[in-house]
């Protein structure tokens, strides 16, 4: 992900699924920038300094993160990029040994550069190299750009970037994330195939239960006791519409029973607009960012949950609050309105400006708690399969099962972490593999033949042709047969032409005479053995070595034999002759 954040959704969700993970037994590590809501989270001589990224373990999200070298970009707008990330994501790989990358959003370079990094590591594994199979898996977050949301300039390169680079990034991924099913047929326009989506709706953090026990949230932010909250929680940000909230606000100023709650950091200059226009009412409090603990207290205070937004993948505050059996007023933009049924799991307005359709949701709320109670606890029924354990033990299934049906098992070339893959090939059904330890040999068709042998243990290397030569005794054998029979008087192959004579006058079939047809059946065994013996025939040199192991290699290798010569310790061929 390009960032951590306090409140922004997309980062949210990487940070968590890395601690659900972690929860549930599986080595996970979020790998991300310096930056934490644009600002630096460490200085950037820290990260270069260790050679482009810095391992370290964060108490605030409390999983290891990765921070590695990046830069905040001027186009996009919005938009945090890696520096020399193929390079950087080669050595964090091989350090922490991962076999699962997931990357998240668009518009950045992160999930571009972890594609041309899976399709550099496939090349190398098809040219014989060794590594481990590793899947790549790719969440969007994605929504189309609208014209009310981004000017011409930035949704057109939005969608010059969706038919270009996430095209080739949904192509080439082995799983897709999507958090919603519009967001699932938004990927299949860009090529997706059904197997590829897993629907992911972000996932409810189960530890925030953990926290809601709490209180004194009230006390702590002076709200007034008696009044019920109606919260919106989020990033306060000109795309979240938090301005129309204090609309609906100022609506439901004679309302003495009812009270507004913003919750989250505020963003620039909309952010303290914002806070500065909250002061005019008196029945808004904006509380700014808060910890998960104040978070579950918060929902648990609530009496229901406000979204007005423009423009939503999904809404994690919604899932949460619904989670904690709180009903949601909402704009039903994007993921919001499938996540949520008006009038079964909380109300959907008129879009984003309907601040007269929400003043008028929110005192229907009030005035008839028996309604405002059966459409929490739906709503707390409607997403509980979607807690992030949940999803999860779900997920890392689908990724063992990936595993074990579509990559390739990884051949037994016992190959120790100190060693260095020299040079690699695969042609003629043979991998072969020098490494600076060792040969290794693997006949693709005959994996269990796999040879492995240190360089140091080779003794010799000799040319040596293999073919059938049991072909060549066999069919010699036969024709020396028939001829024997024909001194002897039992004439086997008199008797195989007159009976191949009378099956052919059956048919209409003329032969040639018997006198040209006998000699050819007495030879025509060496003759079948012949081409038996040719076409099997492979020429190639035999490895040697201690204990009594060895390792036929085919001549087009010769590069590996020379390339292994030069590394062993001893000379291997001897007074053989090289060719080509």
């Amino acid at each position: 992900m390009y960032q951590t954040s306090l409140t922004k959704g997309q980062e949210l969700v990487a940070e968590r699924m890395v601690r659900e993970f972690r929860r549930q037994g599986y080595d996970a590590f979020l790998i991300t920038s310096i930056y934490e809501d644009w600002e630096p989270a460490l200085p950037i001589e820290e990260v270069t300094a260790r050679g482009g990224f810095l391992h370290l373990y964060d108490d605030r999200m409390r999983i290891p993160v990765i921070r590695v070298d990046s830069y905040q970009g001027t186009w996009p707008p919005r938009r945090i990029f890696f520096r020399n990330f193929i390079d950087v994501l080669k050595h964090i790989v091989e350090e922490l040994k991962l076999n699962v990358l997931i990357t998240h959003s668009t518009l950045w370079n992160g999930p571009e550069e972890v594609a041309k990094f899976m399709a550099w590591r496939r090349e190398l594994i098809a040219s014989g190299s060794i590594h481990e199979p590793m899947l790549f898996c790719h969440m969007s977050h994605f929504q189309e750009p609208s014209d009310e949301r981004y000017p011409l300039e930035e949704r057109s390169y939005r969608e010059a970037w969706n038919k270009f680079s996430l095209a080739r990034i949904v192509k080439d991924a082995d799983m897709l994330l999507v958090t919603t099913p519009m967001e699932e047929e938004g990927m299949r326009k860009l090529g997706a195939k059904d197997e590829q989506t897993f629907l992911f709706p972000a996932g409810v953090d189960d530890i925030l239960e953990t926290y809601a026990a709490g209180s004194g949230i009230r006390d702590r932010y002076k709200l007034p006791g008696g009044a019920k909250l109606v919260t919106y929680l989020g990033t306060v940000e000109e795309r979240k519409n938090a301005l129309g909230l204090l609309g609906v606000a100022g609506k439901l100023s004679q309302n003495k029973g009812v009270h507004f709650v913003i919750a989250g950091r505020l963003e620039g200059e909309y952010g303290e607009k914002v806070k500065g226009e909250a002061k005019k009412y008196p029945n808004v409090t904006v509380i700014g960012q808060v910890s998960d603990e104040e978070k579950a207290q918060l929902i648990r205070e609530s009496y229901v949950n406000i979204s007005l937004s423009r423009a939503e993948a999904l809404g994690i505050a919604q899932l949460e609050f619904m989670y904690g059996g709180i009903p949601v007023i909402t704009s039903g933009t994007g993921g919001q309105s499938w996540i949520i049924r008006n009038g079964q799991t909380g109300v959907i307005l008129n879009g984003p400006e309907d601040v007269e359709g929400a003043a008028k949701a929110v005192l229907e709320l009030l005035n008839r708690p028996y309604y405002r109670n059966r459409l929490g606890k739906a709503a707390a029924r409607s997403v509980s399969r979607y807690s992030l354990t949940r999803l999860i033990q779900t997920f890392s299934k689908l990724l063992i099962q990936e595993f074990a049906e579509d990559q390739e098992p990884a051949s037994p070339l016992n190959v120790e972490p100190s060693e260095k893959v020299v040079e690699a090939w695969v042609k003629d059904n043979y991998r072969v593999v020098v490494t600076t330890e060792r040969l290794t040999v693997v006949p693709l068709k005959k994996a269990k033949e796999t040879a492995s042998i240190p360089l140091r243990e080779i003794k010799k290397i000799k040319f040596q042709v293999r073919a059938l030569w049991s072909a060549l005794w066999v069919g010699g054998a036969a024709t020396v047969l028939f001829l024997v029979t024909q001194i002897v008087g039992w004439d086997w192959a008199s008797m195989l032409v007159n009976w191949l004579y009378g099956v052919a006058s059956a048919y209409g079939i003329e032969l040639p005479a018997s006198s040209l047809l006998t000699p050819s059946v007495d030879f025509l065994p060496l003759a079948i053995s012949v081409v038996v013996f040719l076409s099997t025939a492979k020429r190639g040199y035999l490895v040697l070595s201690d204990p009594h192991r060895t390792a036929f290699v085919p001549e087009s290798f010769i590069k590996a034999l020379r390339l292994a010569d030069k590394l062993a310790p001893d000379e291997l061929f001897g007074n053989e002759r090289l060719n080509n």
